[in-house]
């Protein structure tokens, strides 16, 4: 739980000039109302990942003797877990103080490659194989939190779908559009039954505890960026991810897969 300070408004001294030092925000109430609520469903949801990471490497901690290497990873995937809730609680603070998103100058390849980190303990734990082919040469302004958990809500659902090994590849190209992020795993792909609701709130397949809420709160991500998100016909589940490039930029035609 984050501990707001409470909101006061000194009515004695202020009675005279007939002030109240309360200042309302720009943005409407409801609006804003509506996106802390988004924001909070979308927090919860991130923080599970990162918070199993603590628990599972913790309990391994206490339960087992290690070596001092097999110690250090463990507490390197720990200190990156705490530090991705920390970012996350951030972004919740940041949003309920009315702040606006910050964008950045960022290379779409280390995005991924943060996400990929993030998820690296459960895909070894799977023999799960990630392979980032996306060029460095693709940079564009982001929030780069928000969109890092994109890829690794993407990765994580891809490594759900693979619990005996697999991969999982992304590779982007540059269109007139903006570029398109691809993220193709091999394992049984999208269930038929929910592929034309697949990014709506609360659907879920295959979980025994999904909330059904990433694939939703991932592509208003991508929308917010001004981008989309979409799946493609795979042999098994492949989603593509559109971000729109700066204007005036002279980009090479990037490699797909």
């Amino acid at each position: 739980m984050l501990d707001a300070s409470p909101i006061r408004l000194d009515f004695k001294e202020n009675w005279r000039s007939e002030t109240i030092p309360f200042r309302l925000p720009s943005e409407n109430w409801p609006k804003r109302i509506s996106r802390i609520g988004w924001l909070s469903a979308s927090m919860v949801h991130d923080l599970r990942n990162p918070l199993g990471t603590v628990v599972a490497g913790a309990e391994m901690l206490i339960q087992h003797e290690f070596e001092s290497t097999q110690v250090k990873r463990l507490a390197t995937n720990i200190h990156r877990a705490a530090g991705r809730m920390r970012e996350l609680l951030a972004d919740l603070a940041a949003a309920s103080r009315g702040n606006g998103s910050t964008l950045v100058s960022c290379k779409i390849r280390d995005v991924i490659d943060a996400a990929s980190k993030a998820a690296s303990p459960a895909a070894e734990r799977q023999s799960v194989r990630i392979v980032n082919d996306v060029p460095g040469s693709f940079e564009m302004p982001l929030d780069r939190s928000r969109i890092e958990s994109v890829f690794f809500n993407l990765i994580t659902n891809a490594l759900e779908a693979m619990p005996h090994g697999g991969n999982i590849r992304m590779g982007a190209r540059n269109t007139d559009h903006g570029v398109l992020i691809e993220v193709e795993d091999t394992g049984p792909g999208i269930p038929l039954a929910i592929r034309d609701r697949l990014f709506e709130p609360f659907v879920t397949s295959g979980k025994d505890h999904g909330m059904g809420l990433g694939l939703a709160l991932s592509r208003q991500t991508v929308r917010e960026h001004g981008g989309d998100m979409w799946i493609e016909h795979a042999a098994g589940a492949r989603f593509v991810v559109r971000l729109p490039l700066p204007q005036n930029e002279d980009l090479p035609q990037g490699a797909s897969f």
